[in-house]
């Protein structure tokens, strides 16, 4: 396809822009998934909490032993750090157990919030190099002026 010579478009570098647009697009689109999982998390989260399901499987976690033959193979004393450290945990968790169902009520938002600053930042981003590339001389054909 050729310019007119009233043309000042550069279509060498639509092939950039459209690149750029797509991997902004991926971008975003990665980001929206994070933060719907972060979301369901937190949700999910908050409610064992409040009903007492995580402390049940942190027991259980805890309380896990592992088999005699794979014992060569693992350091137990780190294994009983970890499970020390999970008990710990859960008994902190425990105690705020009350608050965590009012915690679901401002903590989903935050995710949600973050999400929005973040695709911001992102689209502003993108806008940006999109300028930048419109800046830039056309590499490849006569010079226009």
């Amino acid at each position: 396809m050729t310019q007119a010579p009233g043309d000042t478009r550069r279509r060498g570098l639509d092939p950039l822009k459209t690149a750029l647009w797509s991997i902004a697009g991926l971008l975003a689109l990665l980001w929206s998934g994070l933060a719907w999982a972060a979301a369901a998390v937190v949700r999910w989260t908050v409610e064992a909490l409040s009903t007492g399901q995580a402390a049940e499987l942190g027991k259980t976690a805890v309380e896990f032993k592992f088999p005699a033959w794979l014992e060569p193979f693992l350091d137990t004393g780190l294994l009983s750090a970890l499970q020390d450290l999970a008990r710990w945990v859960l008994e902190m968790a425990g105690q705020g157990a009350p608050l965590a169902g009012a915690a679901v009520g401002w903590l989903v938002p935050v995710v949600w919030v973050g999400w929005a600053l973040g695709l911001l930042t992102l689209f502003a981003i993108a806008g940006l190099l999109h300028l930048a590339l419109r800046s830039l001389p056309r590499i490849g054909g006569p010079a226009t002026t």
